[in-house]
């Protein structure tokens, strides 16, 4: 399993000094550091216009972020957390920003950050500055600090595959703007002419260890059975599963994206594929604790079936699950109250690929063929079948000039 299990991100504060902007953040991985991580300006101040600091909340940095092909810019988020509550915040970045996140992820151990070159130990900036010259005078060691980390980087993707509750500004996200944000951002300057840079050709090995984070759309509604043209969703039910670690590995491959929606008892069963999923950047959602038709249960039973659940996936991944879809697809007034009163958004479907009847892979994949797919949430199960017609699914609808998107 990755070594991103079990590690944290805090966001402290962002400050600027002269001309430099600096993170001050506590990585949490077996023991606790703080430390100085130097970024461009442009992500700083996105930052800064999603982050209030001195409240009582506390910020954690996600460890990937993606490219948004409609606006070509590369989008992380920031989770901000007090007591039980999580709400998640969308800000534009630099690749510059992406590729440290991907390297602080792939650390073994903590004491390898202080290797990485953007990273230095938490002091006032300005004794920061009074040791540049010490930091400059150690190029040759820095340049073999850059093709560790690489490799180190490398050999985590080889081992592990690594790709990538959302609370977005009312202003932020639509159906037909998957991602949008009102703060103006100009283009990145990259050019860091105090910084040790690595040569072209470990550049082109650091680029290679990068990858491409999963596309997304954020759903606005309680109860969703479509997304916008030009989309479709990959949508796999009643895992976690046996199958789970092979569907997001050809997921992955295709850099597409795809949503699982786990019963909570399979979840406690397979603890890891949960984090698997998750550390790769793939949304979860509930699908009950044991795959009860809520249609039989009263208000009280679904809603213990439904918190139950949660807390189970929950107590895996540090994350809020905030998608729910029923089992069968069964709901009433009682089901959507209680969505309403949780805070949840339903995800249904509108393509029902029945692969659990006799599956067969070229009977999905003839389904797909002969479905309308631009805007739709497909419904499939996790099965050997499914593996067996997901390639040959993912490239009917790519070369239909359709995005594959995960759902949050």
């Amino acid at each position: 399993m990755s070594v991103y299990h079990g590690k944290l991100l805090e966001l402290l504060s962002i400050d600027r000094k002269s001309d430099k902007s600096f993170l001050r953040v506590r990585l949490s991985f077996e023991q606790e550091v703080e430390l100085l991580w130097e970024i461009d300006h442009d992500t700083a101040e996105n930052l800064k216009a999603v982050t209030v600091f001195g409240g009582n909340y506390k910020y954690r940095l996600a460890f990937y972020g993606f490219w948004d092909s409609i606006r070509k810019q590369n989008v992380s988020y920031v989770t901000r957390t007090y007591r039980d509550q999580s709400d998640r915040f969308y800000f534009l970045c630099s690749k510059e920003y992406v590729k440290g996140l991907n390297f602080i992820k792939c650390i073994e151990q903590i004491n390898q950050a202080h290797t990485l070159p953007f990273l230095y130990p938490n002091q006032p900036i300005s004794e920061l500055e009074l040791k540049r010259e010490e930091v400059n005078s150690n190029r040759y060691n820095r340049k073999f600090a850059w093709i560790a980390v690489t490799m180190l980087s490398i050999i985590s993707t080889i081992l592990f595959g690594y790709s990538g509750h959302a609370n977005i500004n009312k202003t932020g996200f639509d159906e037909k703007t998957p991602i949008k944000t009102e703060l103006a951002v100009n283009e990145v300057d990259l050019n860091q002419k105090d910084k040790e840079k690595p040569s072209a050709s470990e550049q082109a090995e650091i680029d290679s260890s990068i990858h491409p984070s999963i596309p997304f759309i954020e759903l606005n509604k309680i109860i969703n059975y479509s997304i916008p043209e030009g989309y479709v969703s990959l949508t796999f039910d009643d895992g976690p599963s046996k199958y789970t670690k092979e569907i997001i590995d050809v997921l992955k491959k295709y850099q597409v994206g795809g949503t699982f929606f786990f019963i909570g008892l399979n979840a406690k069963k397979y603890p890891d594929y949960v984090k698997y999923v998750n550390s790769n950047g793939y949304s979860i959602g509930n699908h009950s604790l044991n795959h009860t038709n809520f249609t039989n249960l009263s208000y009280e039973k679904q809603e213990i079936n439904l918190i139950k659940a949660n807390q189970i996936i929950e107590e895996i991944i540090p994350e809020t699950v905030v998608l729910f879809r029923p089992p069968f697809g069964a709901k009433n007034e009682l089901t959507i109250d209680l969505i309403n009163k949780n805070h949840k958004k339903m995800v249904l479907w509108n393509k029902d690929t029945e692969d659990w009847k006799d599956n067969n892979p070229d009977e999905i994949l003839n389904y797909i063929h002969n479905s309308k797919a631009s805007g739709s949430i497909i419904l499939l199960h996790e099965s050997q079948a499914v593996i067996d017609a997901l390639p040959k699914i993912i490239e009917y609808l790519q070369g239909k000039d359709l995005q594959i998107v995960s759902l949050r």
